[in-house]
């Protein structure tokens, strides 16, 4: 593929990043992060959740894209050397009267490590070089949490929970505890889970950092399908797919969106033998999308929606 010719500095206009969840199927982000690299476009703040919440996390600790994208190949290859079965919480579950219970079946300590691997003197969200946003839900208090740094006033549909200064592994562990599969980070009473809970695709986050133009990058839309074909997990897969495209509607922000939406129809949301197919899927959308996608950012161009967001 041809690497499209670097814009002027001065001839886009700042923009913010959303970045949606999806599990594996978030490494189509990394496809799309690379063709915007070669076109020279930097987001000046990123916000994300789930899956779209690491990648956010890790770019604005300056970490480029092909090293996201290398050390994801890693864990595709062999996620059991970076996932592993929460066996103690588990019997702590099971044995009454034993400590607190498991919050998750699989502990993702190990692939948080190599993520943070990446910047190793970065400790805290403070550490961000950009403005950052990551989503989580406090399902104790029923509340919608985001680490983000500086802390902007939070975007309507509230309430929200709004934390400046949290350890990173807390940060990015919260953003993509899918609940009852990963652990879910417990922060002095409260219990996070993954922010898709309540929103897979914050744009709103992505506004509320400052620049007026979001371009928002979704891995989860799935096309229409023959009825005749879904079974128990279809059905539920597009149920969550539903509800959780709807809050993202709900909560958009009153602003001009670019929306890429690359293609990831039948990838299992944790295909790990599809890692590059859904790299690829990125880049294939972001390049289709490109010409579009200058013309918005023209600081010229009038402010306007563009997409399926």
């Amino acid at each position: 593929m041809t690497a499209a010719p670097a814009p002027s500095p001065r001839s886009v206009a700042p923009f913010a990043l959303a970045l949606s969840g999806g599990g594996l199927l978030g490494a189509a982000h990394l496809g799309v992060l690379a063709v915007l690299d070669e076109a020279g476009l930097q987001p000046a703040a990123v916000a994300g959740t789930s899956a779209g919440g690491l990648v956010a996390g890790l770019l604005a600790l300056g970490v480029p894209a092909r090293r996201i994208q290398e050390v994801g190949a890693a864990v595709a290859a062999r996620p059991w050397d970076y996932f592993g079965v929460n066996a103690e919480g588990l019997l702590h579950d099971l044995w009454p009267g034993g400590r607190r219970p498991a919050t998750g079946l699989i502990s993702p300590r190990r692939f948080l490590q190599a993520l943070l691997a990446l910047a190793p003197r970065a400790r805290s969200t403070r550490d961000w070089l950009c403005p950052c946003a990551v989503t989580a839900v406090d399902v104790v208090s029923l509340t919608a949490v985001a680490f983000a740094h500086p802390a902007p006033p939070p975007p309507r549909g509230g309430p929200w929970l709004v934390v400046d200064d949290v350890p990173l592994e807390l940060a990015l562990g919260a953003t993509m505890a899918i609940p009852g599969l990963f652990v879910a980070p417990r922060w002095g009473r409260r219990v996070l889970v993954d922010g898709g809970v309540a929103d897979t695709l914050p744009m709103d986050w992505a506004r509320a950092l400052g620049p007026d133009r979001v371009v928002a990058v979704t891995v989860t839309a799935p096309p229409p399908v023959e009825g005749e074909t879904l079974g128990i997990t279809g059905v539920l897969s597009r149920a969550d797919a539903y509800w959780t495209e709807t809050l993202s509607r709900l909560r958009a922000p009153r602003a001009p969106v670019f929306t890429i939406a690359p293609d990831t129809t039948g990838v299992p949301f944790f295909g790990f033998g599809d890692y590059a197919k859904l790299v690829e899927a990125g880049r294939r959308a972001a390049a289709a999308a490109l010409p579009d996608l200058l013309a918005f950012l023209a600081p010229e161009a009038p402010l306007r929606r563009i997409g399926a967001g």
